[in-house]
């Protein structure tokens, strides 16, 4: 694979989750990943708590913004990870074309109620579970690997870690 791989983090909203990814990509991989995020129904706004988690932690946020995967159209996109939780009943995006596709389901910290302690403490879990795989699939020696091989470890790296 070449690198950066360019690594697009997809759900829903596009307000949490794939946000704190794409930063996370880009924090965490040290020139060989590149991090990208969409939704297929846009909130149009990234949540507040989200941006909170990811400075509490030293994560820069390169200008994150709400988008359509249509906003993408032209960007070179290397794997596709989507992290809509579909315990949840949340559906899923679906990515055409023949790019790497992975699935990474996890809790959506949106939706998380209560005082604002257990609010960042749903963000603090998300932020968590995501460093966690992704640091991981920085670690991997990707210039020696193909597609199905970095979909093979991405499914690797979801499934070791799914208690984090």
């Amino acid at each position: 694979m070449n690198t950066p791989l360019n690594v697009l983090f997809l759900c829903t909203g596009n307000s949490c989750r794939s946000i704190i990814g794409e930063a996370l990509a880009d924090h965490l991989g040290q020139g060989k990943l590149r991090g990208l995020s969409a939704g297929s129904m846009p909130t149009g706004k990234v949540n507040d708590n989200a941006l909170a988690v990811l400075q509490r932690h030293g994560v820069a946020v390169n200008n994150p913004s709400s988008k359509n995967m249509d906003d993408l159209e032209g960007e070179q996109v290397d794997m596709v990870i989507t992290v809509c939780d579909a315990a949840a009943g949340e559906a899923c995006p679906v990515w055409l074309g023949d790019t790497p596709k992975v699935h990474w389901g996890l809790a959506d910290p949106a939706h998380a109620t209560g005082a604002e302690a257990d609010i960042n403490a749903a963000f603090e879990t998300t932020f968590g579970e995501l460093y966690a795989r992704i640091e991981a699939l920085a670690a991997l020696d990707l210039a020696d690997m193909n597609a199905l091989g970095l979909i093979a470890s991405a499914q690797k790296i979801h499934r070791d870690l799914g208690s984090v």
